[in-house]
């Protein structure tokens, strides 16, 4: 064999050699990276896992600041109705009487019905025109509650429109009742009503606004707590966080609500509470107000019946800024 020969065997031995341990580099280097994906996913997964627990240790501390800030009554307000009239306020003879030379608001057709108290002091009691209320015709069928001081003084006045609880319940499909307030210590009205809840499963929701001492304007919901024993309701506001509960008795026959106000501000409010503490009187009514309101669409759908709305709510539906000038 020549020396080129030779050469050229060594050089191919040197190149199988080389190749054999680029292929033993490349086997070893493999493993190594894949060790290095999987730590690195590793590492993913347990941060993704302290992300999402920080997020529910964060999310835990939100509901327990929520359930502290529910759990705070700053105030609370029973209201309490009567089953019958045998109450111990209602006996005597000339009590009416004396009622109507106090205040006007008390008229000859009204019943005492009920009493109020705020944070363990009585603050009140409750009124309605009773004849109003049973009227036969169901159209004219008028729904009024006052509350009155304990001296016997009127503090404020709670009614349900008529024309507006029809449009409403024309334009739902369902009973809608629809409220008016006015109240001795402001000059402002306040309308209480309810809306058409989708889906309806949910429960009744009701709102009302107003603007407070500060002119700020607030808006509240009140909505209702299904599958409890009881009437019960959340008040909520625009942040949708609850701010007051309304708390119905069972087993009451008459109707004893508690009304728990979570926020300081609000549970110094007067219009605020006062709006709650009309608004839990009618909750004994409520079946029967929706059902007055079904029998009246029926008759008017059926015949050609016209609605004549009462002087006192026909006035409401006047400008006022056409009587401010």
């Amino acid at each position: 064999m020549s020396n080129e020969q030779v050469e050229q065997i060594e050089t191919n031995e040197e190149l199988q050699e080389q190749i054999k341990k680029d292929v033993v580099q490349e086997k070893i280097e493999e493993p190594k990276e894949e060790m290095k994906t999987i730590r690195s996913e590793g590492k993913m997964t347990a941060d993704k896992v302290k992300d999402k627990t920080e997020d529910k240790k964060k999310e835990e501390k939100k509901k327990e600041k929520k359930e502290k800030k529910k759990s705070v009554v700053y105030s609370k307000i029973e209201v309490d109705l009567w089953r019958t009239k045998m109450h111990r306020k209602e006996w005597g003879i000339r009590l009416d009487a004396q009622r109507t030379q106090k205040d006007r608001q008390w008229t000859r057709d009204m019943d005492l019905i009920g009493t109020v108290k705020r944070d363990g002091e009585e603050y009140g009691s409750l009124g309605l025109r009773e004849k109003l209320w049973k009227a036969e015709d169901h159209l004219a069928r008028r729904f009024v509650m006052k509350l009155f001081s304990p001296g016997g003084y009127h503090r404020a006045s709670l009614e349900r429109l008529q024309g507006e609880s029809f449009a409403n319940s024309q334009a739902a499909k369902e009973p809608c009742p629809a409220y008016i307030c006015n109240f001795k210590h402001t000059r402002n009205l306040f309308r209480i009503k309810r809306l058409a809840h989708f889906p309806r499963f949910q429960g009744e929701v009701f709102c009302f606004s107003y603007l407070d001492e500060n002119d700020i304007f607030q808006s509240f919901t009140i909505d209702d707590k299904r599958l409890t024993f009881g009437s019960d309701w959340y008040i909520k506001n625009v942040q949708d966080n609850v701010i007051a509960k309304i708390d119905g008795k069972f087993a009451n026959l008459g109707g004893k609500f508690d009304i728990h106000i979570f926020d300081p501000d609000l549970a110094k409010d007067r219009t605020f509470f006062t709006i709650l503490i009309l608004f839990s009187s009618t909750l004994r009514f409520h079946k029967d107000i929706k059902k007055n309101i079904k029998k009246s669409l029926k008759e008017l759908r059926q015949s050609d019946t016209k609605v004549k709305l009462d002087d006192s709510e026909s006035n409401l539906y006047l400008n006022p800024r056409k009587l401010s000038i």
